[in-house]
């Protein structure tokens, strides 16, 4: 049975891999506070999107119901009275503008509220980030 062995270029290769992955490993302390940052920020973007959609899907039920009951309204009877049926579709019509004029604002505010939260916490980990890397960097000095 044949013997393997390893080629000068595959241990030249592991070395070189290992090596970037120690020197990876290194500078850990400088970008740990940018990493954290990042995933803090992700929950906190998913919250606040998972907040909106909550808030959306409910005004959509509210528009769904609301049509419903519009169209019993001006279906109650044998005979459709136009005016009134039209009187309905407009009311329908009003609120489901309230509705999407409140849709465009949360959303803005959502936003405008999550550019806020990252802009912060990225000067923040910035910040930390430049106070790691002194450290790191007096260390190998000595």
């Amino acid at each position: 049975m044949p013997t393997k062995t390893t080629k000068p270029e595959t241990n030249e290769a592991v070395t070189g891999v290992l090596k970037s992955m120690q020197d990876m490993m290194s500078v850990t302390p400088v970008i740990a506070p940018q990493v954290e940052q990042f995933w803090n920020a992700q929950d906190r973007l998913l919250s606040e999107a998972e907040e909106y959609s909550r808030q959306w899907f409910q005004r959509r039920h509210e528009a769904a119901r609301t049509a419903l009951e519009a169209a019993r309204e001006t279906t109650q009877d044998d005979r459709i009275d136009s005016t009134k049926a039209m009187q309905a579709m407009a009311e329908w019509q009003r609120h489901s503008v309230e509705r999407m004029v409140d849709d465009a604002r949360e959303w803005f505010e959502m936003v405008s509220r999550c550019a806020k939260y990252v802009s912060e916490t990225e000067a923040d980990a910035i910040g930390e980030s430049m106070e790691a890397a002194s450290k790191v960097a007096g260390r190998s000095k000595n």
